[in-house]
């Protein structure tokens, strides 16, 4: 999700005690979690490489989750002895000439964007309370 003025955001929260880093940093991580999740129950099971190349990855350092889909692990030729690789993940979510699109990664995240708003905001809120009252 983008997030206006990020830069000054994190120097905001860098700020923030330790303890109030990782209270935003489970928000984060629940909804990473929650999103990740319906990705899973989105996608079309063939044989099951690409519901288990579906991630997630958490850094504290800069309060960031990202959610990923298909990698090396759905990398494939377009056909035999072309030199041309594809990742079948991507034809799967926009479709191909000869596949319709079987969209599971973003209407996923767009379901889960606005909770996810939510539950970092009230993150945030809690914490600058927290710092605010001298806990």
């Amino acid at each position: 999700m983008k997030i206006a003025n990020r830069e000054r955001l994190v120097r905001k929260i860098a700020a923030l005690p330790g303890a109030t880093r990782s209270e935003i940093m489970a928000a984060l991580v629940r909804s990473a979690d929650e999103i990740t999740a319906l990705q899973r129950r989105f996608v079309p099971v063939d044989d099951g490489t690409l519901l288990s190349t579906i991630r997630n990855t958490a850094s504290e350092a800069d309060l960031r989750a990202t959610l990923t889909a298909g990698g090396a692990e759905t990398t494939t030729q377009v056909r035999k002895g072309a030199s041309v690789a594809y990742d079948y993940a991507l034809g799967v979510e926009f479709g191909t000439a000869k596949m319709a699109a079987q969209p599971f990664f973003f209407p996923a995240y767009r379901l889960g964007k606005k909770r996810a708003k939510a539950r970092v905001r009230r993150a945030v809120n809690k914490a600058a309370r927290k710092v605010a009252a001298g806990k």
